[in-house]
């Protein structure tokens, strides 16, 4: 079956990173993938093709600001995203190196947990990341895929009534007059379609990468509450233990160790995605609200295409919020989880080893972004703002 990954019986250790290491490799580089000279090449070259088509976009809607708003809206409302992705893939190439270690490390804890209860976590939490950033490709592929028919559709018709072929191109771009008539155009078409597909592969793979990454923490932080609950769990009031205090309070060091790794994971994670996180709500805002503005302002094909836009969006903002959540409320269930065992049964080295645990463990792990943090409460907020953004934008038009 084609789509048998984003099933729950799709094995678990081919499931692991699978959308974003299949969308940034379409860019042209995976953390880890090493550095060959193929790679390079057809790295620098979508670089290249997003980087031009960006400024041609941008270019495009500011010239066009002051003599017709609806055409430069037009243009500025995807060439929001085609900016954020050149931004996503500079930092995560620069970032490479770090990114390589902590995708391994994460995927070698991953691999030991396999006990009845964690592989149904794991393969609940994997098929929702899977299925949740497949979704941000399918919309955006789906959005490149419809700006580009609405194009050949107004070039066609023209050509059709005999008229003068406007030689649209999928985006709003600003090209030099030798490329946008024959018959050099169907290259220059085709090169602003293609832009199209490595803006999608770009904030795919990132989008992807945050949310696979958050849900595997979320597996690794389950997996803690149930070692602990097992282990603490062998004492029972005038039962015979089944583990000696010294085995115990070794294991509690490895679970305390296995869980300061997760935080350091999570810091240094979110120090590589701070500032993309922050980027993206920022820019996500804008492009909804444009959307919304052209929805009200075009007709027909268009709706679709702006509707199909902001579901592609929406969804990659609720993939971080989601994210944010789950690494917030599976840390903080691990307090609750070491609470309800049988703790005060031990030795009072054990006991103190224990709310030790539990103290740390209401520390809350956060991803933390500069003035907020991705959770699914702050995108409840960030749709609020939105709806009077709409407004602003129609009494300025």
């Amino acid at each position: 079956m084609f789509l048998k990954f984003l099933s729950q019986s799709y094995p678990t250790e081919e499931n692991v990173f699978l959308i974003p290491r299949f969308a940034l490799r379409i860019a042209g580089f995976y953390p880890g993938d090493g550095n060959s000279r193929r790679m390079q090449a057809w790295l620098i070259f979508n670089f290249v093709v997003l980087v031009y088509g960006s400024y041609a976009e941008f270019m495009f809607g500011i010239h066009y600001l002051s003599i017709d708003v609806v055409r430069a809206l037009d243009a500025l409302c995807p060439v929001a995203s085609s900016i954020m992705s050149v931004v996503k893939l500079a930092f995560l190439w620069w970032h490479r190196e770090e990114l390589d270690r902590l995708i391994k490390r994460v995927t070698e804890l991953i691999a030991t947990q396999n006990s009845r209860l964690k592989l149904a976590d794991k393969r609940r939490y994997f098929t929702i990341a899977t299925r949740l950033s497949a979704s941000v490709l399918f919309f955006g592929t789906t959005t490149s895929t419809l700006y580009t028919i609405r194009a050949g559709i107004v070039n066609y018709l023209s050509h059709l009534r005999g008229e003068e072929i406007p030689y649209e191109t999928p985006f709003k771009m600003i090209f030099p007059e030798p490329l946008i008539s024959m018959p050099i155009f169907p290259l220059t078409f085709i090169f602003s379609h293609w832009h199209g597909y490595i803006t999608v592969a770009g904030f795919a793979g990132t989008d992807g990468l945050f949310l696979c990454f958050c849900m595997y923490i979320g597996t690794l932080l389950k997996a803690l509450q149930y070692d602990t609950k097992d282990l603490l769990s062998d004492v029972g009031c005038g039962e015979r233990k089944h583990s000696s205090e010294a085995e115990i309070k070794e294991s509690l060091k490895m679970i305390i160790a296995r869980h300061n790794e997760i935080i350091d994971l999570v810091k240094r994670f979110s120090a590589v995605m701070s500032g993309i996180t922050l980027g993206h709500f920022v820019t996500s805002s804008a492009i909804i609200g444009t959307c919304v503005v052209d929805m009200l302002l075009f007709s027909d094909y268009g709706v679709l295409v702006y509707l199909v836009h902001t579901m592609a969006v929406s969804t990659e903002l609720f993939l971080y919020c989601l994210g944010g959540t789950v690494v917030i409320e599976c840390s903080s269930q691990l307090a609750t989880a070491v609470y309800d065992s049988n703790w005060y049964t031990h030795t009072v080295d054990v006991q103190r080893m224990v709310l030790l645990i539990i103290i740390r463990a209401q520390r809350s792990l956060v991803l933390k972004v500069p003035f907020f943090a991705p959770s699914l409460p702050a995108l409840t907020s960030v749709s609020k703002q939105l709806r009077l953004y709409p407004r602003n934008m129609l009494h300025q038009v």
